[in-house]
């Protein structure tokens, strides 16, 4: 059965990371990660480095997709915003479809705790509920 994790990384220094999100890097096969272009490379490669330095004796993979980009300049703030989660969803849902193997451990590192302030949790209830995987 896949598994996958959401795991917090906190503010983003890998040296803030908890036990807890540690030992959840070191049961993860592949890791997803969502590319927002460029201008925000420096996001990737945030979690590149937590993964060099916190993955020890076990191989994985890194997959990234881009995220879609949300709508900024519409007054439809809240339409936007779903439409965006609707569109990340797919984007997620086909990363683990196709990235993840049936015995795999995912993963998505996320700011903060996933709980309180990313969305994540939310698309991967989404992804859930559409019954596709």
């Amino acid at each position: 059965m896949r598994k996958l994790f959401v795991i917090g990384i906190g503010a983003g220094d890998p040296d803030h990371l908890t036990v807890q999100a540690i030992k959840a890097l070191n049961q993860v096969d592949v890791f997803l990660i969502l590319d927002k272009g460029t201008e925000k490379q420096d996001l990737v490669d945030l979690r590149r480095r937590i993964i060099d330095e916190h993955v020890a004796n076990h191989s994985y993979r890194l997959v990234e997709a881009r995220d879609p980009d949300r709508d900024r300049t519409t007054n439809a703030y809240t339409s936007a915003v779903h439409d965006w989660r609707r569109r990340r969803a797919d984007v997620c849902e086909k990363l683990i479809r196709d990235e993840l193997g049936p015995d795999e451990c995912g993963a998505f590192l996320v700011w903060g705790d996933p709980a309180l302030y990313d969305s994540t949790l939310a698309i991967v209830e989404d992804i859930l509920s559409r019954g596709t995987g």
